[in-house]
């Protein structure tokens, strides 16, 4: 009988010598998958990344997905890369004042235009962080209608930077006309949106 439990013993603690090592890799696969993860989502500036990792390896946490959703953005975005900021936009055209938040510069962003008896919105589609193309549509007062397109370029500073716009558009009104415009907007670093 004593020898049968030290067969088993013995038998048991080499079965276990045997799924440490499998568990400790696997575990490592996991890390470095996670470290995959982390680093697209940074690059992408896409906390979703991270989260969808984290439910298809299978996380069994009591966490909340609000509280991985937070988590996934302080890590994506907050310690990312130059994309990785969210920008406050803010500048003049004419008589209207431009105001707008672009979450990430890799994502179509909006600002907003208004003054002058005149309301704009203004969209810019990302090419890349630092181009891309634009639209504007709006109107005002009396019926005046106004539309145009073109493209941005960005210029990136240590704390936001410069967005340059080129449009060419049209105004309906009484007079009519159409105009290229060169609009220079700020952009100041703000925390993740």
């Amino acid at each position: 009988m004593t020898t049968l439990r030290i067969a088993a013993l013995l038998a048991a603690l080499s079965l276990a010598g045997l799924l440490l090592p499998q568990a400790a890799l696997a575990q490592g696969a996991a890390d470095k998958a996670e470290a995959a993860a982390i680093a697209e989502c940074k690059a992408k500036s896409d906390p979703s990344i991270l989260v969808n990792y984290w439910k298809t390896a299978g996380a069994r946490s009591p966490v909340a997905l609000a509280e991985l959703e937070d988590r996934a953005k302080r890590i994506c975005l907050t310690q990312g890369g130059g994309n990785s900021h969210s920008y406050k936009l803010s500048g003049n055209a004419g008589p209207m004042t431009l105001t707008g938040t672009a979450c990430s510069l890799l994502k179509p962003f909006s600002m907003q235009g208004a003054g002058g008896g005149m309301t704009v919105t203004f969209s810019f589609t990302p090419a890349n962080e630092t181009s891309g193309s634009m639209s504007y549509s709006g109107g005002g007062t009396g019926g005046v209608t106004m539309a145009g397109q073109g493209t941005y370029t960005v210029t990136l500073t240590e704390k936001g930077g410069t967005l340059t716009h080129v449009s060419t558009g049209r105004v309906t009104n009484p007079g009519g006309g159409g105009a290229t415009h060169t609009t220079k907007t700020t952009l100041t670093r703000t925390d993740p949106c």
